[in-house]
This record gives structure tokens, C-alpha cells and sequence, in this order.
């Protein structure tokens, strides 16, 4: 079909949009409209031919290209193969009558057998290429050979494609004093699988997405092989142990039923996706292996094309972390990192996030968000960020739906997220990184009375006023989402629209300035407000009138108290609880890292050996690679300032190592290592030895160690 696209513009835009039907026929580039990086069609997108350079094995792609098939097979007993009858390469004639002879003494078994499959004939033209596709099989019984041909052939229907780990995350990782700050991006989260089909068998909807969570490891050395502790049922190490897992709050969860030998996945608690995490359980001077792994979801019920149901278990993405044989880390994979955590340099001063994060900047919402720097070396000074947050509906019947974060660097602004999920995030879930910064969010997400800042601002009375949403009728009762004022003076202001009742009483919506009208429930008929009464806040939404909130006018419960009217001037406020509304938003700006000299030079008594004494070995030196012997010998001098020497001396005074130290990391970069080897290139001998550091512009630092061998 020449007329293929890669999608239906439904939209008539020019572009793909969720929802849009898909076609399976990528470009040169091979990418589709719902991959990364997607940017429109590309040569050979849409047209239902093979162009070189088409993923799928690109000219054997089997939805572009005319396929024959198996069209012939022979199967012989062995005879004299090399006879001028024998089925061999050199005997033309016979095995061009067994390539034409369509499918003969098939049935041949239990004997030492000769067989030609062929698959043609076809022209081959002078300086032509032609590719074909095979799968050779076993099985240990004919169920089995049957199961396993379903499997290729799925493989095959979806063109060469197996089913797949979702996109690996790139990884950031900081250091810090005994910390390590993890964070990554949410690129995973769109996958999808082809080989899956498409999601709920509906081709509008486009391929399925599998993607279901992320496993974080740790280990002490590359392979992450001390963290392979999960075992099947016969021993053998299966799944990998992650330090913590986040996973989409969906309905699956716990061990995967599928499982290997007894061994299952743990697919995950409902925890909610993250995009950072902290590790608190680290030592400052030794080296850690992370990995941050996508997985997907599985399929229970995925059954293969022979309809054998078999299930599809989770899929993981790779972690690969390679070391030569000298020790020395050669590669590190966009989602794994190797880091040291160390104590910041003397006088550090971290970064600062400036602003009121407790209340929105503007706005009508009532919650509040705590930023926090997950990488120092990213903050810069001035930079000011914006949080925005968009909602659906009106008001009152409105909920908060997605926020934008922006950029301004000396007044030019640009949009790092747009339109994210504020459902996913919450108190407890932090946002997706920005410029190595996260925040999380109190969102009231229903309109609610806040009865810890309702009550009496000025005066002195002691009525108990309680404030509830009013019960009139469910048609006209609203919760509006706004603050007011009731401020009481000494004659008559205004008149109640329906009862006719003289009030001394004005109140305001604070957030409008707007008067409030407002009706009194005359409980006990005499015409005037008094106590047992309830106020009725009216609220007009265009020509309609609604009643909002209900005011008990009430004496205090407390019987031993003489009740204290309002006096002219005495004032009572109510606050509600409000979603963030539409345009609501937080800004403030950061102060990046420094050093205070002054600060410094009182952190010089800080310093430190570790350990001290040094004895045979530390904690934190790395394994040794070989069979026999031990790996390289350290201690660090902790605590130092950003730059400064460091000399070290026998008790005698004989000078033994020089170090130098000029870190441009302040916050994991106060400590430097020394492997026990002297300028003069010998192991140190036992005993004790004199330090000194000498930092320019902040002072100088003597101390002593001791190495027991």
C-alpha cells in the first residue's frame, strides 16, 4: 500500500496526538510518532516500501517486503549421500529436484536422516541482494516444539521484536557527607511495546505501554553481584535485591505470578512513581555502585501464537558498569553511577532555596510546597523559578490537575516542565528534577473550613461562632472556595434581602473585597439578631443565587464564662481550605554553595585522619581483583579546607609525602586520600606521624597519626 502514513491525522494538525491510529511504518531514522525525539516523517516513513537504513532488519522488515516462504522439504534417510543419487551440494540435478519437489517423506523418524528446505525459485539479478529469515527449533517433545514455534513466530509478527525493557532513565548522582542524592528523569514512563500490540487491542489508543516502575541497587562493586540474593527454588541467585523500588499505583503489584523456578519479581507496593531518592546508609570515603532500573509490568495473560497461555514475566533494563583488569571503571551506563561520598570542605555553606514556600505567591490556593537541592554544583545565584499550577472546571467545582515549572535568568524565562501530572505528586511523592532541585506539594484538595485560623481577630467576645458548610438544599448549597471578614459596628448597615432583618454586621470577601450578602435564620422570631440565630453566607454564580457557608451564632459552651457580645469594631474571620486554582504559583530563587573563611578557619580543629590508627586495612579499599593478594592501601584527611597543602613527617622530622589539595567540589570535596606511599615511591613503615596543613587565607592545622601493620 503506497498511500501508508505513519499516523491519521485526525486533529488535522500535522502532527501525532494521543489517541491518533497508528501505522507500523517507520523511516530512515526509526522512530515513530510515539518515540523520543520525534520530530515527523522521515525518508521512507509512510510509504510501504523498504528503505535501507529501517529498523527491523531493515529490507526484511516482513510488513515491507514481498515474503515466499518455505515452499519445499525433502527429508532422506542417510544413504551414500556421495553417490551420483545421494542428497549432497555437488549432485545438482538432485538437489535442484529436492528444492522443486515440494513436501516429501515428511514423515521420516527415528532414523539418521538428510533434509533440504527451500524456499523459491526466485530471480536473483546480477549485483542483487536478498535477505531470508530462519528459526531452527528443539524441544524435548512435540508440546514443547510447538510452544517454542508460537514464540518465534510472535517474535516474527512483530518484526523481529521481542518484548522489551522500557527506556533506561538517565541517573544523576551527588555525593554528599554521608549522604548520596539519586535523581532521574521520567523518559521510561512513555515506552511502548510493540510486540505487546496495541494497548487494549484498540490501534487508536497505539502500542501498549508496559512500563510499571523503577528498582534502585547499590553494591560495593561493579557486577552488583552482592546484591543478587534472591534465590529460586533450588538455590540459584535469580532477581537482584534493590534498596528501594518505586512503582505506579495501579493494581499490580506484589510477586510476579509467573515467576523462575519459584523465584518471582517483586513487581512493586503501589508506593506511586518517584524520581529521586536519598541514600542515608552510606560511609563517607568508600565507593558505591548505583543503578536506577525501569521494569515493566508483565502479562499474565499474554499466551503465545499456538495459544499455549504462558505468561509474560516483568522485564528489566540492563544496569552495565565494565572494569579493565587493572581496577580502573572504562564505562558507566546512562543509569548507573559510581560515586564516593565524602564531608563537604571547611567552611561550606550550602545552598539556599529564597523564598515563602508556605503560602502561593498568588493565587487562591491555601497549600504550600518544600523545595529541596538534590545537586548543589547545579544552583547558581539569582535564578528565579516559578511554580505553576493549572486546574479543570470553575469555580467551585474545580480540581487541580497539572503545574508548569519556568526559568528566569536576568529576565529571560523558559519552560523546563510543562503540563506534568500534579495527581501523581503529593506531600510524600516529590515533583520530577529540575536543575537538581525537587519540591513536594500540601494540596487541599477539597474546599473545607480551616478551623485553626477561623475565629475572632479584634475584640474581646466570646460567642462561639462555628462556621459549616450550609444545608438549605443540595441545589443551591456551594462551598466557596474564599476568605471573609465580619466586622461589627454600632448602628445598622445593612437589611437581609429575604426576612428583612436590620444587621450591624458587614461582611467581606477578603480575597475580592466584595460585600457579602447575607440572610439570617431567625430561630427564635424576634426580628433581630441574637444568639441561637444562624447567619446564611449568599453567594451569586451569574443570575443564580447559592448559599455557601452557615454561621452558628452560638454562647460559648463553656457555662461558668458571662457571655461577651461583639463590640463596634471587633472583627471575626473565616479561612477556607482551597485546591490550587488555575494560574496559582510559587517563586523564589537560589544562592549557590560557598565558603566563609571565617567559618573555615574555626572548622580547622575538625580535621581529621580516618582511620586513626590505620591497622592492616580500611573498611572502604576496594576488593582486590586477583585471585591472591589485597587491593590499593588508603586513609584520608578529612575535613580540609578547599585548598591546602598537606605535609607529612616522621617524629624525627624527616619529611615523607606532600599533598596538594584545589577541589572545585565544595560539597563532597573536603577530604583527600593518601595510599601510604612515600615521595619516594616505598610503602611507609609502622609507627607515628606528624601532620601539617597549611591552607592560604584561612590558617594552619597540625596533628598526628598512627599505622600499625
Amino acid at each position: 500500500n503506497h498511500n501508508w502514513i505513519p499516523y491519521t491525522d485526525l486533529n488535522g494538525n500535522g502532527k501525532w496526538d494521543p489517541g491518533e491510529p497508528l501505522n507500523d511504518d517507520v523511516g530512515k531514522d526509526g522512530i515513530g510518532p510515539t518515540d523520543p525525539g520525534y520530530t515527523g516523517p522521515d525518508e521512507g516513513e509512510g510509504d510501504g516500501k523498504p528503505t535501507h537504513g529501517e529498523p527491523d532488519f531493515d529490507e526484511t522488515d516482513k510488513d515491507e517486503s514481498d515474503q515466499i516462504g518455505l515452499t519445499s522439504m525433502t527429508v532422506r534417510v542417510l544413504d551414500n549421500a556421495h553417490g551420483p543419487n545421494g542428497l549432497w551440494g555437488k549432485n545438482d540435478n538432485v538437489m535442484w529436484g529436492a528444492m522443486n519437489n515440494g513436501f516429501k517423506d515428511t514423515l521420516v523418524q527415528n532414523a539418521n536422516i538428510y533434509l533440504v528446505f527451500a524456499s523459491g525459485p526466485f530471480i536473483l539479478g546480477k549485483g542483487l541482494r536478498e535477505r531470508f529469515s530462519m528459526a531452527l527449533l528443539m524441544g524435548n517433545d512435540l508440546n514443547q516444539l510447538l510452544f517454542h514455534k508460537g514464540t518465534v513466530q510472535a517474535i516474527y509478527n512483530a518484526n523481529y521484536n521481542f518484548s522489551k525493557p522500557p527506556y533506561k532513565p538517565i541517573v544523576h548522582a551527588v555525593a554528599s557527607d554521608k549522604k548520596v542524592f539519586l535523581y532521574w528523569d521520567s523518559n521510561p514512563e512513555t515506552f511502548r511495546d510493540r510486540f505487546m500490540g496495541f494497548e487494549h487491542n484498540d490501534p487508536k489508543q497505539g502500542y501498549a505501554k508496559t512500563f510499571e516502575g523503577y528498582t534502585i541497587y547499590r553494591s560495593e562493586e561493579p557486577q552488583f553481584e552482592d546484591d543478587k540474593l534472591i534465590t529460586d527454588s533450588q538455590g540459584e541467585p535469580t532477581y537482584y535485591k534493590p534498596i528501594a523500588q518505586f512503582d505506579l499505583a495501579d493494581t499490580i503489584a506484589g510477586p510476579d505470578p509467573i515467576g523462575i523456578n519459584g523465584a518471582r519479581f517483586w513487581r512493586g507496593s503501589n508506593t506511586g512513581l518517584q524520581h529521586s531518592y536519598v541514600d542515608t546508609t552510606v560511609k563517607n570515603g568508600k565507593t558505591y555502585y548505583y543503578a536506577v532500573c525501569s521494569y515493566t509490568k508483565g502479562d499474565t495473560a499474554y499466551s503465545n501464537i499456538q495459544g499455549v497461555v504462558t505468561g509474560l514475566q516483568p522485564t528489566e533494563c540492563s544496569k552495565i558498569i565494565r572494569q579493565d583488569a587493572a581496577g580502573t571503571i572504562t564505562f558507566v551506563d546512562v543509569n548507573c553511577a559510581v560515586v564516593t561520598p565524602d564531608a563537604p570542605v571547611a567552611g561550606y555553606q550550602p545552598p539556599q532555596i529564597v523564598g515563602d514556600l508556605s503560602r502561593v505567591t498568588s493565587g487562591l490556593g491555601t497549600g504550600s510546597i518544600n523545595a529541596s537541592v538534590l545537586n548543589p554544583e547545579t544552583i547558581t545565584n539569582g535564578v528565579q523559578y516559578t511554580i505553576k499550577f493549572n486546574s479543570k472546571g470553575t469555580i467551585p467545582q474545580y480540581r487541580t490537575t497539572t503545574y508548569d515549572v519556568v526559568r528566569a535568568v536576568n529576565g529571560v524565562s523558559d519552560t523546563l516542565q510543562k503540563n506534568v501530572d500534579a495527581t501523581i505528586f503529593g506531600s510524600k511523592v516529590s515533583s520530577l528534577p529540575f536543575d537538581g532541585i525537587v519540591f513536594s506539594f500540601n494540596n487541599d484538595t477539597t474546599v473545607s473550613v480551616n478551623y485553626s485560623l477561623t475565629g475572632w481577630y479584634v475584640g474581646q467576645s466570646n460567642l462561639f461562632l462555628v462556621v459549616v458548610p450550609d444545608n438549605t438544599s443540595s441545589s443551591l448549597d456551594v462551598k466557596w472556595p474564599t476568605d471573609y471578614q465580619m466586622e461589627f459596628y454600632d448602628h445598622t448597615v445593612a437589611t437581609t434581602p429575604y426576612n428583612k432583618i436590620p444587621v450591624n454586621y458587614i461582611i467581606t470577601d477578603l480575597n475580592t473585597g466584595d460585600t457579602v450578602k447575607t440572610e439570617i435564620i431567625d430561630n427564635d422570631k424576634t426580628k433581630t439578631l441574637t444568639v441561637g440565630d444562624d447567619i446564611v453566607l449568599i453567594q451569586n454564580i451569574g443570575k443564580q443565587i447559592k448559599y455557601s457557608w452557615r454561621i452558628h451564632y452560638l454562647k460559648n459552651p463553656n457555662p461558668a464564662l458571662t457571655p461577651v457580645y461583639p463590640q463596634p469594631g471587633d472583627k471575626f474571620r473565616i479561612y477556607t481550605n482551597k485546591p490550587f486554582y488555575n494560574g496559582d504559583y510559587f517563586t523564589f530563587t537560589t544562592k549557590a554553595a560557598g565558603v566563609d573563611n571565617n567559618v573555615a578557619n574555626k572548622d580547622l580543629s575538625k580535621i581529621s585522619v580516618v582511620p586513626n590508627p590505620y591497622i592492616a586495612a580500611a573498611s572502604w579499599e576496594p576488593r582486590s581483583i586477583y585471585p591472591t593478594g589485597r587491593g590499593e592501601r588508603k586513609i584520608d584527611f578529612t575535613n580540609l579546607p578547599q585548598k591546602c597543602t598537606i605535609k607529612i613527617y616522621t617524629v624525627a622530622g624527616s619529611l615523607v609525602k606532600t599533598l596538594y589539595k584545589d577541589s572545585s567540589n565544595l560539597n563532597n570535596g573536603g577530604a583527600i586520600s593518601w595510599d601510604l606511599v612515600s615521595d619516594d615511591g616505598m610503602d611507609v613503615a609502622y609507627g607515628l606521624y606528624i601532620f601539617h596543613v597549611d591552607a592560604p587565607g584561612i590558617g594552619e592545622y597540625i596533628g598526628k597519626f598512627a599505622v600499625i601493620k
